[in-house]
């Protein structure tokens, strides 16, 4: 269950950080490699979608779908 929340934390924050773009996430030197690559459109998609998908994870870790 534990696992199940801190999947769902980290993909919250990764999902807020990636719509408000604060500067210690958005200027990372990660994040700067991945938006020289892909562009700020196309990081900004991925990251969203790491976010869902670890939020979803999450959810279905506590449903019982998925056991981590």
């Amino acid at each position: 269950m534990a696992t199940a929340i801190i999947l769902i934390l980290i993909g919250l924050f990764a999902v807020i950080c990636t719509l408000l773009k604060p500067t210690f996430y958005w200027e990372h030197r990660k994040a700067l490699i991945l938006r020289k690559l892909l562009g700020d459109r196309i990081t900004t998609i991925f990251y969203l979608v790491l976010g869902i998908l670890l939020i979803g994870l999450g959810i279905a870790n506590l449903l019982g779908l998925v056991s981590l």
